[in-house]
């Protein structure tokens, strides 16, 4: 803050109001969407994409990334000797309000009932408005299920839940350095510096 509020160990009337309305720039200055150095993301702050196009009646998003991991015990242990990598999943689910004739079949986001067996993946982007920063993004995400609310005197309401392979976010997915034992940098050069074929990583990871 640009105040000192102790005057000889005592708050004058000047000071406190100066305090107040320093406290109040700060907390408003670090959720505002217009602020380019907010603190904190917010949801106002948010553009959802789908298929590189703004997905403007979506309200809401949620995520779930789970990197799980096994438990390796060993004979005469209370504890597990290790935690193995076993699977990672990512899925989440999508909340939009129903425009007549731009639900998510017509926006090709949705498989129908004979595309089903055909549909390509989609891509899901969410971004920061202000700064440009990636939060979450995936180039191979499947709507797995549709719920819609029709209520009368409301606006309906559809709820769509989707899987994915692979996810980036505010920093893009790479191979620790040291990964095969060498002390080459991490993720760089045309074979990832751990000469690994590009194709077959991008298709690990989805990017």
């Amino acid at each position: 803050m640009s105040c000192n509020p102790i005057n000889n160990g005592t708050f004058n009337s000047n000071n406190l109001s100066a305090v107040a309305n320093d406290l109040l720039d700060n907390s408003l200055g670090a959720i505002s969407p217009f602020n380019e150095f907010g603190k904190y993301f917010t949801g106002s702050r948010a553009i959802i994409k789908i298929n590189d196009k703004l997905f403007g009646f979506a309200f809401n998003v949620n995520f779930n990334i789970n990197t799980s991991q096994d438990e390796i015990w060993t004979i005469d242990d209370w504890t597990p000797f290790e935690l193995a990598p076993k699977r990672i999943t990512v899925e989440g689910s999508i909340s939009m309000f129903h425009i007549p004739g731009k639900g998510p079949t017509r926006q090709l986001v949705q498989a129908n009932v004979l595309s089903f067996l055909f549909h390509k993946y989609i891509t899901i982007d969410i971004q920061d408005q202000t700064t440009g920063q990636t939060i979450f993004k995936t180039k191979k995400a499947v709507v797995t299920s549709k719920n819609q609310t029709v209520n009368a005197g409301e606006l309906s309401r559809i709820t769509l839940q989707w899987k994915a392979i692979g996810w980036s976010d505010e920093i893009a997915p790479f191979y620790p350095q040291g990964y095969n034992g060498s002390s080459g940098s991490a993720a760089t050069g045309a074979n990832n510096g751990f000469g690994l074929d590009p194709d077959k990583t991008k298709d690990l990871i989805g990017f």
